[in-house]
């Protein structure tokens, strides 16, 4: 796209971007036409694997790197060539390079200051801006004598004084211990919903992208491979992969048999039939991989089931028992039962046990 700009409703779009790193034999193609749209005032999450492109595409939005093919657009403008400090946005990195010489004020009024904004207008910013991350006894403080949580919030701060339209953040919560890093997963929240802006979020933890995001984007050898909302990436994945990286699953092949309605029928290896909503039109005769969650299957006797198999392991968790089931025929599945009457062991190791799948519960992924 050239030209005017055209107005879109969201705030950062990336058009068909491809990023190579060298040439010849040893290229790195870290991102593959990749395309998205990120809303105005979103929560959106890049998730994968290291090396997956999620941060190399943060880069680009940034400015620090220059996309081989393809465009970025913020606010429905190109921004092709633009250097970051020219660019409406803002980055916290993993490391929260804070200056150690100076206070938390003058660390959070840095940015202003470089913007030429007088005192005035620069100190009422700050303490604004401080109170907002719950920081505002702490602006005479040197970041030596805050805890990795403050200075992440000190971070955050002076990343947020100047209203960016869009903040990007590089996994900054990966240097944090774990109780920590969920408060600091609900502060970010309330930050993103009391100030607008839009966060554009980079992690390889799956928990953090479901309990944060508004939308989220999982990414694989620099593809997106499918973005929506936690629910719909967790309940209803497409791909293989991300049925995979996103919590435990059950996976079982089955050969697609006749449609019923918007339900099809699928065979299972052991000759058991059952119903699943088939999104993507295979054809009959074909062999399809279904997804479980073990949470949604069910222990029940073998008549009433789709297969049957033998108790290898329980293992009891608290909230809930999770039994390891060897299934007649080879292959093995993992059912989560809530414990909602206590650590009651419905089953014992050695058992026989049918497994049921609700037609609800089986995702149909298209590879």
């Amino acid at each position: 796209m050239t030209g005017n700009a055209v107005e879109t409703g969201n705030a950062v779009e990336a058009q068909k971007v491809s990023k190579i790193f060298g040439s010849g034999p040893g290229a790195v193609h870290a991102l593959d036409e990749v395309e998205v749209a990120i809303r105005q005032n979103e929560f959106f999450t890049l998730l994968g694997p290291s090396g997956c492109g999620k941060t190399t595409l943060l880069r680009l939005i940034a400015g620090f790197e220059q996309p081989t093919a393809g465009e970025i657009l913020l606010d429905g403008k190109p921004i092709a060539g633009t250097p970051p400090f020219r660019r409406p946005v803002n980055t916290v990195f993993q490391s929260y390079a804070l200056f150690p010489h100076m206070t938390v004020s003058q660390n959070v009024g840095f940015g202003l200051e470089m913007l030429g904004q007088d005192r005035k207008t620069i100190a009422a910013t700050v303490e604004r801006t401080l109170d907002l991350v719950k920081l505002g006894g702490m602006a005479d403080r040197k970041p030596a004598q805050l805890s990795g949580g403050q200075q992440q919030r000190v971070a955050l701060a002076r990343a947020l004084a100047n209203r960016p339209k869009v903040l990007l953040l590089d996994e900054p919560l990966s240097a944090l211990d774990l109780k920590l890093r969920k408060e600091m997963q609900i502060e970010l929240k309330r930050l993103q919903s009391e100030t607008g802006i839009t966060f554009v979020f980079v992690t390889h933890d799956q928990e953090e992208a479901l309990t944060m995001s508004d939308r989220v984007a999982v990414m694989s050898n620099g593809k997106i491979l499918q973005i929506g909302s936690p629910a719909e990436i967790y309940e209803k994945p497409t791909r293989r992969f991300v049925a995979d990286f996103i919590g435990e699953t059950n996976f079982v092949e089955a050969e697609v048999l006749a449609g019923e309605g918007e339900l099809h029928r699928f065979r299972l290896p052991g000759g058991r039939e059952l119903s699943a909503a088939d999104a993507f039109d295979h054809g009959v005769g074909e062999t399809v991989t279904l997804a479980v969650r073990p949470e949604r299957a069910e222990i029940v006797e073998a008549e009433a089931a789709q297969m049957t198999g033998r108790v290898e392991n329980i293992v009891y968790f608290g909230t809930d028992t999770t039994y390891h089931v060897t299934l007649e025929g080879g292959g093995r599945f993992v059912v989560r039962l809530q414990n909602r009457d206590g650590a009651c062991r419905l089953h014992e190791t050695g058992d026989t046990v049918g497994v049921r799948l609700p037609a609800e519960a089986v995702q149909v992924l298209r590879d």
